[in-house]
């Protein structure tokens, strides 16, 4: 069994279509939906968006599906490094998290080198190219180029999302082994839409609106973020697609 963690149902959109006989998760707290590849049961579970939300929900993922061989983190990711561009693909070689403005940032040891190998391999055979490199973990959504560009500079990651470090802590307190592919939605100059969200860590999108009218500069970037995300989660159904069904591989227990 595959875990794949997702924060909002658009980023998963894409692989869902492409996945037959999908069936609900059936589990008044968990959100997603469970499918097979060939012979590979694959569970696709939303976290809602931010760091703790991410944990609580995983934590409850993996007590239900204690079976699982890998746990999978994916998404959209802002991007840190001048060089990445929407749609790019980055498989994380390092999990870095920055849980408040008054702690540091600090690396974890998160992510399987083992099976991070194995899935390089799939992506190149699939002919779906990547980057390797840190991902950070943000407590707060990073908006506008000088924050982006600051955070680079820290940390050294090449991209920023909002929940990886949560799904990994509680997949390796387990034994799970974990693995991060995110697609770029932002350059790193990019202003972005701060997301509002409700306490369970989903989207609201009248209050999201409604921050954005504040800031008519950002409103202007609102249909090339559009744009720009449906490209980033069709990269991510590329490459989840290619790690579930190529044939004669098999992600070893």
């Amino acid at each position: 069994m595959i875990l794949i963690f997702y924060a909002f149902a658009r980023e998963i959109a894409p692989f869902k279509r492409r996945l037959k006989n999908r069936t609900a998760i059936e589990h008044r707290e968990l959100r997603g939906f469970r499918a097979r590849a060939g012979d590979r049961e694959i569970v696709a579970i939303a976290t809602g968006v931010g760091l703790t939300r991410a944990r609580a929900t995983a934590r409850k993922a993996f007590e239900l599906y204690p079976e699982a061989e890998l746990a999978i983190g994916t998404g959209v990711a802002g991007a840190l490094a001048e060089r990445l561009k929407p749609g790019e693909l980055i498989l994380a070689d390092c999990v870095i998290v920055h849980r408040s403005a008054a702690v540091p940032p600090e690396e974890l040891d998160a992510i399987h080198e083992e099976r991070a190998g194995e899935i390089a391999r799939m992506l190149s055979a699939a002919g779906r190219s990547h980057s390797s490199g840190a991902i950070l973990t943000s407590h707060k959504a990073l908006v506008d180029g000088a924050e982006k560009r600051r955070a680079g500079e820290m940390t050294g990651a090449l991209a920023v999302d909002m929940e990886t470090a949560g799904i990994a802590e509680e997949a390796n307190s387990r034994g799970i082994p974990f693995v991060c592919l995110r697609a770029i939605i932002d350059e790193v100059d990019d202003e972005v839409i701060e997301p509002k969200v409700d306490a369970e860590g989903n989207i609201r999108p009248l209050s999201t609106a409604a921050n954005a009218l504040r800031n008519p500069g950002k409103l202007m970037a609102l249909p090339q973020m559009m744009k720009n995300l449906g490209l980033a989660t069709r990269t991510i159904a590329d490459a989840l697609e290619a790690i579930v069904t190529i044939e004669g591989t098999k992600i070893s227990s």
